[in-house]
């Protein structure tokens, strides 16, 4: 199971707005760096939204996949993302 964001005082689209920059091409995020990937899902069949910490390329290469949903992709501090995830 990965790890999502869930901020306690706003919405994860809110958070992702406020700290995260907009990622066009998240296939060639490099990891070495103090972000990480961020993927907002769409989820509205089901009635909510995700976002899903890419923590390293594998786990990003499963949120690239096409699956039919509307995603949108950050860059995310991992400092800011410690409350969710830390390593």
């Amino acid at each position: 199971m990965g790890y999502y964001i869930n901020p306690p005082d706003m919405t994860k689209e809110q958070f992702l707005e406020k700290h995260g920059q907009p990622l066009s091409n998240p296939a060639e995020f490099d990891f070495a760096g103090d972000a990480l990937p961020v993927c907002l899902v769409d989820n509205t069949a089901m009635g909510f939204t995700a976002a899903g910490i890419c923590y390293d390329p594998r786990e990003r290469d499963v949120f690239i996949l096409p699956d039919g949903r509307p995603k949108k992709w950050f860059s995310v501090s991992k400092e800011l993302l410690k409350p969710w995830y830390s390593k």
